[in-house]
């Protein structure tokens, strides 16, 4: 039988399809068998008042249009127009292959996979970050 399988930690809490479902018990392994399923761990999640940097609100918007709580047709346009802008900002070729990952992922819909390529890119914008600042 095939289908995302997922572990499903004690206390943690997870986003399926607009609905929040928190596991009371103890660890558990569920199985998603509904294709197309818009999942989202709440700790992997980025709070909207943590959202202060570019890549975190592209982040922030993308994990909004994936739970379904802004539409993909409202937020998609806004959200692509960031990314040349974002792309002028960093100089690494693998930074900026980073975002044309997410580009693609985004016009294919595909905003969970366009949420972990993000995920990898604010790591480097916190470092660039940290390196500015200090």
């Amino acid at each position: 039988m095939a289908g995302l399988m997922l572990k499903f930690p004690a206390g943690d809490r997870i986003v399926v399809n607009g609905a929040v479902i928190e596991n009371v018990g103890r660890g558990a392994r569920l199985r998603l068998l509904t294709p197309d399923t818009q999942l989202l761990r709440l700790r992997d999640a980025v709070d909207p008042n943590a959202a202060n940097s570019p890549v975190s609100r592209l982040a922030h918007a993308v994990q909004l249009m994936l739970i379904g709580e802004w539409p993909a047709k409202e937020g998609l346009p806004e959200t692509l127009a960031t990314l040349p802008p974002l792309r002028n900002a960093f100089t690494m070729p693998d930074d900026r292959a980073c975002i044309d990952q997410v580009r693609e992922h985004l016009e294919a819909g595909q905003f969970y996979q366009a949420l972990r390529h993000l995920g990898r890119l604010r790591k480097r914008e916190s470092e660039i970050l940290a390196r500015i600042t200090s």
